[in-house]
């Protein structure tokens, strides 16, 4: 079993690189790619000891989301959005795992038809990873706020985040954020805060 998954894992790492590009993601959607990533996917989201190729099905997933194609059938076809949610309820704040569940669940909300469902289940759960948000995973951070902000083209979505000042509490918590304004000794790099300003 354990030769079964290295095989798999290796396979996922080939996968990630191949689907970078527009034309390689093409050839491994024509050539069944896609259901057998979804299988990979149901047969491994609820087993706790497979977050390496749960990280690496996560980032496939998000790269094959560029294509819009792909994106629709990967959220009408499969359960792909309800998978990758409940693994984000299980899965630990400031990992590899969590950054690229962020990564794939954003890139799944960018059409539009999962916005709703992927904002009433996720959003609070994204806010606490931001709360908890450290410097030393920067990449959780900005994915999270990334999502929040390809949610937040839905009135319900931004509800949800402004409810009890949830999003405002955790940028102060994570250190981002002081009184309201960025915090200039904040330590997540340059670039993010024009991003969290949009949200705020």
């Amino acid at each position: 079993k354990s030769k079964d998954d290295d095989l798999t894992l290796y396979t996922l790492y080939l996968l990630v690189n191949l689907t970078k590009l527009p034309h390689h993601r093409a050839i491994v959607v024509r050539n069944g790619g896609v259901p057998l990533l979804v299988d990979i996917l149901t047969s491994s989201y609820q087993n706790v000891r497979k977050q390496k190729i749960l990280t690496e099905i996560a980032s496939v997933v998000g790269q094959l989301c560029n294509d819009p194609e792909i994106r629709t059938v990967l959220s009408d076809d499969y359960p792909v959005v309800l998978c990758l949610l409940w693994v984000n309820d299980q899965a630990p704040p400031n990992g590899k795992l969590k950054s690229k569940l962020l990564f794939a669940l954003r890139q799944l909300a960018a059409g539009g038809q999962n916005k709703c469902k992927i904002g009433e289940h996720a959003i609070v759960n994204v806010i606490e990873q931001i709360a908890q948000a450290r410097p030393k995973f920067p990449d959780c951070l900005a994915n999270a706020i990334l999502l929040l902000l390809a949610l937040s083209s839905i009135s319900s979505n931004v509800s949800i985040m402004a409810r009890q000042d949830r999003l405002t509490q955790a940028l102060e918590s994570c250190g981002l954020t002081k009184k309201g304004q960025e915090n200039p000794a904040h330590k997540f790099g340059p670039g993010l805060w024009e991003k969290v300003e949009v949200l705020l």
